[in-house]
């Protein structure tokens, strides 16, 4: 038998099988990837509506697993090491659905997996005050050992905000922005005088990949939301940014559930709105989160 003709079969059979094996990965890759067609078509579609793209469309939609979340508990004494001096005296009131730890100069609401911190006063002058202070600090200031995840802290945006700036950040698992585990801080000359902080931690992924809707289906969603909404949409208005990420169903009680399973959603950001569209990616629907807030005169109002 001739081993050296045998070899050569062999690898021409492997070269061919490896062949087959790229062009179905191509096709399926495909198959979940936006067509130009699409892209010119959704383009038109909000042109003719008034609304400018300034960003890049998502242009994957391959299919998506649910993230496995749980809901973490905070004791005091983690609260009185992250927030308040050794020598602070504070008051600690309970009451239904939260624990309010007061000072002489800050107040500290936690209200389910929700953290609440005002201090009008700030927590220190800041030299120099610009833009990038104020991120850094901002970062600086979240970076608490009491209330570390495995997740890592990302930079999603800084606006300004009155007399100074709101910072705006997500935590990510693996690539993907988890969008209700949010910190907002908002910081002027005087340092941070206002932050909203929401956690879950992560346990994984879960369930069985199912298909998403694209991109240009969620830009529709978000005309027709957009159309429907009570809110005018502002001339000149235009698309600012587009994500693919995490977020909640809609928002229960989380104190009775041990854990929460989140889904792809698009989150869209559109020029004169305060808040960004979010759209569940299995449904292609708009998500209404019921937020949790303060309900006293905070600082930053």
């Amino acid at each position: 038998m001739d081993w050296n003709k045998v070899k050569s079969i062999f690898i021409y059979i492997l070269i061919i099988i490896n062949i087959g094996l790229l062009a179905l990965n191509y096709k399926a890759s495909r198959k979940y990837t936006l067509t130009s067609d699409q892209e010119r078509a959704v383009y038109q579609l909000l042109s003719n509506n008034n609304i400018g793209v300034y960003t890049d469309l998502i242009k994957n939609f391959s299919p998506m697993r649910q993230l496995a979340v749980t809901t973490p508990s905070f004791d005091n004494d983690k609260i009185r090491n992250a927030f308040f001096q050794q020598d602070e005296e504070i008051k600690i009131t309970i009451e239904f659905d939260k624990t309010v730890f007061k000072s002489e100069s800050k107040t500290v609401t936690l209200a389910e997996n929700i953290l609440f911190f005002d201090c009008p006063e700030g927590t220190g002058n800041i030299q120099n005050f610009n833009k990038k202070d104020a991120a850094e600090y901002a970062e600086d200031f979240i970076d608490n050992p009491d209330f570390d995840t495995k997740n890592n802290i990302n930079l999603e945006k800084i606006s300004e905000y009155q007399d100074g700036y709101k910072v705006e950040f997500n935590e990510l698992y693996g690539k993907n922005s988890i969008f209700c585990s949010s910190r907002e801080v908002y910081i002027t000359h005087k340092g941070i005088v206002f932050m909203r902080a929401e956690f879950y931690n992560v346990e994984g992924y879960t369930g069985e990949k199912r298909q998403i809707c694209s991109c240009d289906e969620a830009l529709l969603t978000v005309l027709y939301a957009i159309k429907n909404s009570e809110q005018e949409m502002p001339t000149g208005a235009y698309i600012e940014k587009i994500e693919l990420g995490y977020g909640l169903q809609e928002q229960s009680d989380i104190s009775q559930i041990n854990t929460l399973k989140l889904v792809p959603c698009y989150r869209v950001f559109v020029s004169g709105f305060d808040k960004p569209f979010t759209i569940n990616a299995y449904t292609n629907t708009v998500t209404e989160i019921k937020n949790i807030s303060l309900e006293s005169d905070l600082s930053i109002e």
